[in-house]
């Protein structure tokens, strides 16, 4: 027989469950149980190896308030999956494009070799010349303002930009990609592969080039994102190519999303060989300031791009006084912040690093997403169906 002391430990300590009995306890895929972990909504520890494990008590209390939202038709729009793909899926893991998990083809693999993979390609779209330039543009623009005006001016050189001939549309995909680069750089487009184009434009040493390569493979895809949902949508009402692009852009400017990078860098200029990183970081904490570069709504722990790219970075450069000082930031981020750091700090660590100009990260994020949306405006022109969920009104009804 246990006492009451006893007893009240056994009924007090939690029960866990695993990845597979959470997901199917919620009725939700494993991606979509991260979300929920990496969103503070369920609890989740060390568990056997590397699995982890998570509270039964919060698993079957938002279970109950799921079933409650449903019932009342209201439910976010982040978490549930909403459509089917072929072309990426996310685990803990990182992405894996088509099969290939992107941390494996960040090794070697160029840009245009991913795009062939996410198109789906059986000829090789980038043998084609390169587009024209484009148009000239309003000086002072920044450069996704300046993208978004050079594919609103696409048709004035494509008289089949509102294609939606299947044989083409990869073709176009190649093209358009260039031409937004391009755009990015203020450069030509040429037929060189973009890494090169950017390093190039950006004046920086080979390993530098090799970073900015893996960079834009590592950015080419992830899943359904806000941007490219927006480029789905804008494809699934048979806009055209560049238009579809254009919907992806427009999200992807926010700060919360491809923005990001430069939210990083703002705090990490502080930084300089003398700085306690420590006390900076615990200084934002104290000011209830959040720490932009850190914590991934899908990751539970790491986000395998961020930690790809900066591993590399301090294999790279160990006796930069920057690169020194990333372990006391990443270990500072995680014991003041409990996050660690996703790809938009690595894209910001590497603008730092190599001294690269303002706005690099957001343009080498860019250019490896547009290989992104263009795979998934293909596969959504594909789909019969018309992207329209609905709304719960919740405004003032008559009386």
């Amino acid at each position: 027989m246990i006492n009451l002391d006893e007893y009240n430990q056994y009924m007090n300590t939690p029960i866990y469950l695993s990845a597979k009995e959470a997901a199917a306890e919620l009725g939700v895929q494993p991606a979509t149980l991260y979300a929920y972990v990496s969103r503070g909504l369920i609890e989740s520890v060390a568990g056997p190896g590397k699995q982890r494990r998570y509270d039964a008590a919060d698993v079957r209390r938002l279970k109950g308030r799921r079933t409650t939202e449903e019932a009342s038709g209201s439910r976010p729009l982040t978490g549930d999956p909403v459509l089917e793909t072929e072309l990426t899926m996310i685990s803990q893991e990182g992405a894996i494009y088509r099969g290939r998990p992107a941390v494996d083809l960040a090794e070697n693999a160029t840009l245009e070799s991913v795009a062939t993979l996410l198109w789906n390609c059986d000829d090789d779209p980038f043998a084609e010349p390169e587009p024209s330039a484009p148009p000239e543009l309003p000086i002072g623009l920044g450069p996704l303002d300046r993208v978004m005006m050079a594919l609103a001016a696409w048709p004035l050189q494509d008289r089949a930009a509102h294609t939606q001939a299947v044989k083409l549309l990869r073709t176009k995909g190649a093209a358009l990609l260039r031409y937004g680069v391009a755009a990015l750089l203020e450069t030509e487009p040429q037929t060189i592969p973009v890494h090169t184009q950017i390093a190039q434009a950006f004046a920086v040493s080979s390993r530098a080039k090799n970073l900015i390569r893996a960079a834009l493979v590592l950015s080419a895809d992830h899943e359904l994102n806000t941007s490219t949902f927006a480029a789905r949508c804008a494809a699934s009402t048979r806009a055209p190519l560049h238009a579809a692009l254009l919907s992806g852009l427009g999200a992807f400017t926010g700060p919360r999303h491809g923005a990001a990078s430069g939210r990083a860098n703002a705090w990490m200029a502080e930084i300089d060989a003398d700085t306690d990183v420590e006390a900076l970081i615990a200084d934002r904490l104290g000011r209830g300031e959040t720490l932009p570069g850190f914590g991934h709504k899908i990751y539970v722990d790491k986000d395998p791009r961020g930690h790809w790219l900066i591993t590399n970075l301090m294999a790279s450069e160990p006796d930069h006084p920057f690169v020194q000082k990333l372990p006391a930031i990443l270990k500072a981020g995680h014991d003041l912040f409990g996050l660690f750091p996703n790809i938009d700090f690595a894209l910001a660590a590497m603008q730092k690093t190599y001294d690269l100009p303002k706005d690099s990260g957001k343009i080498i994020f860019c250019a490896g997403r547009m290989a992104g949306w263009i795979a998934h405006a293909l596969e959504q022109y594909g789909a019969q169906e018309q992207i329209r969920p609905r709304a719960t009104y919740v405004g003032i009804r008559d009386s």
